[in-house]
């Protein structure tokens, strides 16, 4: 006959306070690296799609993208060109890349929410529909730079292919 083997099941041990702390620091640390991946993960991706569109437009523009290698520059250059991008448009990119700045360069949760609320100012400033103001006031921070982003990209795109159709013209 087999030997019979009893297991006595020991109940585990309540956590220690430490213990605890560590659980509850770590869960916050997951939770802030998930929102900062995402924030990051969509500004960057939107301000990279964006640059490639300053970069058209100073070509169609005769101008030379590798002596504007900043996001700000390329901005200063085509701002001071009459492109048919407006003025708060190019502010409101340039405050936007404040927010991209911050995701990739320090991760200072309270600048990056202080340069998102002041994207958030600029592209409400911009938006003359009260049901589209609304929309950008319900955003999360990651929607609306994201947005905002795109919004200005979607400008440089119509205004850089109009370029030629006005060469034309003359």
């Amino acid at each position: 006959m087999a030997e019979e083997v009893n297991w006595v099941l020991a109940e585990e041990p309540e956590p220690t306070e430490r213990e605890k702390l560590f659980e509850e620091t770590h869960k916050k640390s997951m939770e802030r690296q998930a929102r900062i991946d995402d924030m990051m993960q969509a500004v960057v991706k939107a301000q990279v799609v964006v640059e490639g569109s300053l970069i058209e437009m100073l070509e169609a523009y005769g101008k030379d993208p590798a002596h504007s290698f900043f996001t700000s520059k390329k901005i200063k250059v085509l701002g001071d060109i009459d492109t048919g991008v407006g003025r708060p448009m190019w502010d409101l990119l340039l405050q936007a890349s404040y927010v991209r700045n911050e995701l990739v360069h320090s991760l200072n949760e309270a600048k990056i929410k202080e340069e998102s609320d002041k994207t958030r100012e600029a592209y409400l400033a911009i938006t003359p529909n009260e049901r589209q103001k609304q929309s950008i006031r319900d955003m999360t921070d990651t929607q609306m730079v994201t947005s905002a982003i795109y919004h200005c990209g979607s400008h440089i795109v119509v205004a850089t292919e109009a370029k030629p159709a006005a060469d034309k013209k003359k």
